[in-house]
């Protein structure tokens, strides 16, 4: 049953049509009425009729201002203006409120049923049309996961040319064309299939409200994402993101379903069909992956892997990275009084932050900020030993502009101020 409402200030002429629609339409309406333009909008937002008969000259708000506020909140309803005056009076703002049909006063019993079916027939069509494109929406909705897994299977066994990867990539609404993979591996069993779905799921997820990204996880042994990177990032910002949102997801499947993971991940790359690189970059992160590191960006590995340094191999990748690091330290020694931030450090060795500062402190033993403060009041202890130099001198010497930090810092790791070491060396 259609709902329709009657709104027309004179009382006669709403009963006249609620007569002819009783008459001819039987019980197919719902009819509902009133008097002026606010019971009208009150009513509206009430009942949501599908059809309203809208006298434009009424008291306090009038048909076109009641027609407005009634679009707000029913924007499809099938509007008929009534009214004494020519159409064309109304014309303009007919249109802009998309009003379908007018009837001018004094009106026939013909007229009225005649626009009213055509009302019902257009609204019935509308609804039909609706239904199926919420079915055909509900089809491709299902259909998503199907395309997603076999695009993902394409990439994953380098066969693009097997499939219409484009149309895909386009009922997925992803281009790819600048792109990188993320792969996550377990770091215990997964019994349940259910359950290592429902964390590929969350991971799709959490990945999707910063990025496009479409994943296989119900039919591999790994969940494999193919991320599609924003073009304006360059290459670093674009691993240090993905570094980031790594960190995040693996202290969120935690949280959340108590299970370790750890990530690899391959360089970004542009073009759909070289993503598969990318991914075989990440499936060799994971063999790279012990202790306290988690998740490895390709590229802070890429000489080991290059060079064949893993399996057997394995502790001339430990004598490589022990090298980087003294390199590092010794950076941070003829540095010290520049400002040493962990992602700039770990930028200038073309590493990512989270493999830089997790490495840093499994080679030299303690964090990148501790070692560079103990480093600093080692260099003030010395020049404070000199009787030509004033503390403050000392702490922008060593990289502390406010003197009052660096006396905090140096009585931290010292027990004293600078201002007690240094009458203690020089009396």
């Amino acid at each position: 049953m259609l709902k329709i409402l009657i709104a027309d200030d004179e009382k006669y002429d709403r009963e006249a049509i609620i007569n002819i629609l009783n008459t001819e339409f039987k019980n197919q309406l719902e009819i509902s009425e009133a008097k002026n333009g606010r019971e009208a909008i009150e009513i509206s937002e009430k009942v949501r009729p599908d059809i309203i008969i809208m006298d434009i000259k009424m008291p306090g708000i009038n048909g076109i201002k009641a027609i407005q506020e009634i679009r707000k909140f029913i924007p499809n309803t099938y509007i008929i203006i009534l009214t004494a005056y020519d159409y064309f009076d109304f014309a303009v703002e007919a249109v802009k409120n998309n009003v379908k049909e007018y009837i001018l006063k004094p009106f026939s019993k013909e007229e009225i049923i005649e626009k009213i079916k055509y009302a019902v027939d257009f609204v019935k069509l509308e609804r039909e049309k609706r239904k199926n494109e919420i079915e055909n929406q509900e089809k491709l909705y299902n259909l998503m996961p199907v395309l997603e897994n076999e695009l993902s299977y394409s990439i994953i066994n380098n066969s693009l040319d097997t499939i219409d990867y484009e149309t895909y990539l386009r009922y997925l609404n992803i281009d790819l064309k600048k792109a990188c993979s993320m792969v996550v591996k377990f770091k215990e069993d997964v019994s349940c299939e259910q359950t290592k779905v429902s964390i590929g799921e969350f991971i799709k997820e959490y990945i999707n409200r910063r990025y496009k990204a479409i994943g296989s996880y119900r039919f591999t042994n790994n969940l494999i994402y193919f991320i599609q990177i924003k073009n304006e990032m360059d290459e670093y910002e674009a691993r240090f993101n993905t570094v980031n949102i790594a960190a995040e997801i693996r202290k969120e499947v935690k949280r959340m379903f108590n299970f370790s993971i750890k990530i690899g991940i391959g360089r970004c790359y542009e073009g759909v069909k070289l993503i598969h690189k990318s991914y075989e970059e990440a499936c060799n992160c994971l063999d790279y992956i012990k202790g306290d590191i988690n998740i490895v960006h390709y590229e802070d590995i890429k000489n080991s892997i290059e060079k064949g340094l893993y399996g057997e191999k394995a502790q001339y990748i430990d004598k490589e990275k022990f090298v980087l690091f003294k390199n590092v330290e010794q950076y941070i020694k003829d540095n010290l009084k520049e400002e040493l931030d962990l992602e700039k450090t770990a930028a200038k060795f073309n590493l990512s932050s989270y493999y830089f500062s997790r490495s840093f402190k499994e080679v030299i033993g303690i964090n990148f900020s501790d070692y560079i403060n103990m480093e600093r009041i080692k260099k003030a202890k010395e020049l404070l030993k000199n009787d030509n130099m004033s503390i403050k001198e000392v702490g922008y010497k060593v990289g502390y502009n406010d003197p009052n930090y660096f006396s905090k810092v140096f009585k931290k790791y010292e027990g004293i101020s600078p201002k007690e070491f240094k009458l203690k060396e020089t009396n």
